[in-house]
């Protein structure tokens, strides 16, 4: 409540939120998560209920509020990190954690300004393996118009039963030869 822009809702994500995110394929078969926006940890415990048991999940939470309830989360493949999502290619090296299989986002795209959630998608788009997933929780249809240039249409569900009711928008990436050299 202190911090309403920085914290995309005032209420835990429901359990059909929760296997929406989680119970995916990419997630079981991933050996690196990121998630940006954890919150107090309900995503995170999810994601970490269906990853394998020598996967990683790196949170990163700017709210330093949310620092104990991460810091209770006692599971020897999570790290969580007070942050900024920003930030994503700096904490990734300075956790040594390479390029992610998949990236779960619960940042509010339609409160942070304009340039900051483009840069922020480029970022996401930059570091995430080819082939893996960006899974984007959402109350509005912000993080659609920054990540379509990259990514390409969404797939998406509405999920009627949280509170508020949230879209789930997924990209796979797909990068053509061209795109590789530029990253690299």
């Amino acid at each position: 409540m202190k911090q309403p822009s920085q914290v995309a809702t005032i209420c835990p994500s429901s359990p059909f939120l929760l296997d929406n995110i989680a119970d995916r394929d990419c997630v079981r078969r991933a050996s690196s998560v990121v998630e940006l926006g954890p919150g107090a940890g309900g995503t995170t415990l999810s994601l970490l209920s269906q990853m394998r048991p020598d996967a990683r999940l790196l949170a990163i939470e700017k709210t330093d509020a949310f620092r104990e309830a991460l810091d209770e989360i006692a599971d020897p493949r999570f790290t969580p990190q007070i942050g900024d999502a920003t930030d994503l290619l700096a904490l990734l090296e300075q956790h040594q954690f390479g390029r992610p299989d998949v990236i779960v986002s619960g940042v509010p795209f339609s409160a942070i300004p304009p340039a900051v959630a483009k840069d922020l998608v480029h970022a996401i788009h930059q570091v995430l393996k080819p082939g893996g997933e960006f899974i984007a929780y959402q109350v509005r249809s912000d993080v659609e118009r920054f990540a379509r240039p990259l990514f390409g249409p969404a797939e998406t569900e509405f999920i009627p039963i949280n509170i508020p009711p949230l879209t789930v928008f997924t990209w796979r990436k797909i990068e053509s030869p061209s795109m590789v050299r530029d990253i690299a």
